[in-house]
């Protein structure tokens, strides 16, 4: 996870300065007193990095214990937790766990589509992501508001619609963890788009059929605008689905369906109106 933080310059002794490293950092990377950390020059920045190749491959995996909260939350929330925080591995320790314990975990992150691999070591599950280059990011938050779309249209002609929430939910995990660390975006606004999924589907499961065909298009539309703008940066597009948002939460009726439609137009709202900054700053930037 990108990590930014301020530390203030202290003196030791008579003449020397030091500054003290954050504690996430240090955790993250497994780093203890006595490790050695390379400084590099980079303009007015300066770039540390551990000296062993060892630790940052450490760093990018997570290990965690597979306890009561661990079973509770189940492997696959695992596997999420760890992609979401920017980890290309997942160590779940087995220790202790019968045969069948441990084939279940197994077959149970088999059926994941983000994991391209489990290695099964003693006492340890390694699971490895797959990881698309972050130029892929754009691709992923359009295919995730075409499958939005289709979980509507699956929802008017009366067809189940869990496999494509379900497929839906792992796209925007997917988006959350290729936006991490990536400067040019909003983690926040990211982290809510992981919501709309779910709240869509709650939606088409309440929803009196009638008034489904009656705002499906605008539905349809105000997802599209929103989704294909924060892909291709585009200012209309996303001041169309602020307005679109705006239009359904006036027309909706006082029902729990309606309420549902009401905070997914709020979020879609207030996700544009935070996406717009970048292409309104781009081009400004032009003149």
């Amino acid at each position: 996870m990108s990590l930014q933080s301020t530390r203030r310059i202290q003196r030791l002794g008579g003449s020397s300065l030091i500054v003290t490293l954050p504690k996430q950092w240090i955790k993250k990377l497994g780093l203890k007193v006595g490790d050695e950390l390379i400084i590099e020059e980079e303009g007015n920045h300066l770039r540390l990095s551990p000296s062993e190749k060892n630790v940052l491959e450490r760093a990018d995996t997570v290990r965690v214990k597979y306890n009561w909260v661990a079973r509770a939350l189940g492997p696959k929330t695992l596997a999420d937790c760890a992609l979401i925080h920017g980890y290309k591995k997942l160590a779940i320790s087995t220790k202790g766990l019968s045969q069948d314990a441990i084939n279940d975990i197994k077959k149970r992150l088999n059926e994941d589509d983000k994991v391209e691999s489990i290695t099964d070591l003693i006492d340890n599950i390694i699971v490895e992501f797959i990881r698309p280059e972050e130029k892929e990011l754009q691709r992923y938050i359009k295919g995730l508001g075409s499958k939005l779309q289709t979980m509507v249209d699956f929802a008017l002609k009366g067809e189940p619609i869990e496999d494509i929430a379900s497929e839906a939910r792992d796209m925007s995990t997917v988006i959350i963890g290729l936006s991490n660390g990536n400067g040019g975006l909003n983690p926040f606004s990211y982290g809510l788009i992981a919501t709309i999924p779910s709240l869509l589907y709650e939606y088409l499961r309440r929803v009196d059929r009638e008034k489904l065909v009656m705002n499906s298009q605008k539905i349809k539309l105000m997802i599209s605008e929103l989704f294909g703008g924060i892909a291709s940066d585009s200012a209309r597009r996303l001041l169309n689905a602020i307005k679109l948002s705006q239009e359904i939460r006036l027309d909706g009726e006082d029902k729990a369906s309606s309420g549902i439609l009401k905070s997914i137009s709020l979020l879609i709202g207030s996700l544009g109106s935070k996406m717009m900054c970048n292409p309104i700053f781009d081009q400004n930037e032009a003149w």
